[in-house]
């Protein structure tokens, strides 16, 4: 393949460039391939940190072939192995033009600075082939449902619009701090996201239009489980919508200021000589269910998946103190 640095191009990084003009491929895909000096610009081996200029010839030999090994985790000049199965990860579904899988918590949507070789998008890539492609986020530590779109571009192109525009309907549980009044209700509230470093997501009456449905499921002690139907696709907003009505999710080191709960902190009755154990070290958010209209068939589809090894064993105790 063969590339043009056009004028919008122009004066930018390679690898930028590359990830630029080249959509349907990862960025640490990209990165992989230069960092094996397959490309040429302008004939010359090229690194991804040059800096490219408008007329530039850019050479990608045997593109394709090189992005398949590196989706399945081959290095180069070494022999094919079957791709890795998915590492505690469920896969709830699966046909050739979407993928659906139960995302555990702790782990990040993409690669990023400090995790260049981890992402679900990269197992999914490695394990259903390089076009896989994520057509929406999670935060790390909210485990639950999660779709990609496969093999066709025109089904990412849908599934993507379809998560911009609301067209799909998502459904979350949450522990959250306290119990609302009333027991049902919408939190509708703008939000603002600077992305700036240190800030975090806020409402604020100039932001962008943001709703969530919520529902009391369970009310304990101190603490309740909610079902929330998020009506836009804001980042963090049930996060910052619950901490605005003031029931912050029990453990959300941004927005409730706790890294963990213990547990005393739902036994406050216990004797300071007991052990105080932490019985949740994660924000307790889980896309339960998510409903969106098939890319091929046209026909809804809803997606399901069960409560995660820490939430299942938590709700149960929390029970027992309430009823104690």
């Amino acid at each position: 393949m063969r590339l043009v640095v056009d004028g919008g191009g122009a004066g930018g990084r390679l690898d930028r460039f590359l990830a630029a003009a080249l959509p349907d491929v990862s960025r640490a895909a990209v990165m992989k391939y230069l960092k094996e000096g397959n490309a040429l610009l302008n004939g010359r081996r090229a690194r991804g940190g040059l800096f490219v200029r408008e007329g530039d010839e850019i050479d990608l030999p045997d593109l394709d072939a090189a992005l398949d090994r590196i989706g399945r985790g081959q290095p180069e000049g070494q022999p094919a192995v079957p791709p890795p199965a998915p590492p505690d990860i469920s896969l709830l579904y699966e046909d050739e033009y979407i993928v659906v899988v139960d995302k555990p918590p702790g782990l990040v949507m993409h690669p990023g600075t400090e995790h260049e070789d981890e992402g679900l998008d990269l197992i999914l890539r490695r394990h259903f082939g390089p076009s896989t492609r994520l057509v929406h986020r999670i935060d790390r530590d909210t485990s639950g449902v999660v779709v990609a779109a496969r093999g066709h571009p025109d089904a990412a192109r849908r599934l993507a619009e379809a998560f911009r525009d609301g067209d799909v309907e998502k459904t979350y549980g949450a522990l959250v701090v306290g119990t609302p009044a009333p027991a049902e209700g919408t939190i509708d509230a703008p939000l603002v996201d600077t992305r700036h470093e240190g800030e975090r997501v806020h409402v604020d009456p100039h932001g962008k239009p943001a709703r969530t449905d919520y529902r009391l499921v369970e009310a304990f002690a101190r603490f309740s489980w909610l079902e929330l139907r998020p009506k836009s696709g804001r980042r963090h907003q049930i996060r910052a919508h619950l901490a605005h009505i003031g029931h912050p999710l029990c453990v959300d080191h941004v927005y409730a200021r706790r890294r963990r709960m213990r547990l005393r902190d739902f036994r406050p009755d216990l004797p300071r000589t007991w052990k105080n154990p932490i019985m949740l070290g994660r924000q307790p958010l889980h896309a339960m269910a998510l409903t969106l209209r098939h890319p091929k068939t046209g026909a809804d589809v809803t997606f399901r998946a069960p409560l995660p090894a820490d939430l299942a064993a938590l709700l149960p105790l929390l029970r027992a103190t309430a009823s104690s």
